[in-house]
């Protein structure tokens, strides 16, 4: 998890203080490997992301004065979720040349 702080905007209304927020870094495990029993490559991918997310509330201040609650989600925890890899263009285009 990596913190920052800025000002949450929403319809020109605006925090006092600024804000902690936060966001997944980081890298997971990517690979290619052949596999006799399926006669093919195999793929594992995973990407960074949230794992675990919290409501948080943060006071907005209207350019008229009036002032409005805003919730938001806080990221708590990050980690490496198993997803389905895809296929970019250049790999589709060096297939079909072959």
């Amino acid at each position: 998890v990596s913190k920052t702080s800025t000002y949450l905007e929403s319809n020109g209304c605006k925090t006092a203080n600024l804000v902690e927020m936060t966001t997944c870094k980081g890298s997971c495990t990517t690979s290619s490997m052949y596999s006799v029993q399926a006669r093919t490559i195999q793929h594992s991918c995973s990407c960074c992301r949230e794992m675990v997310t919290s409501q948080r509330q943060a006071e907005l201040i209207c350019p008229d004065g009036k002032k409005v609650v805003h919730t938001y989600l806080y990221i708590e925890k990050c980690g490496c979720l198993e997803t389905e890899c895809a296929e970019t263009a250049s790999v589709r285009q060096r297939r079909r040349r072959r």
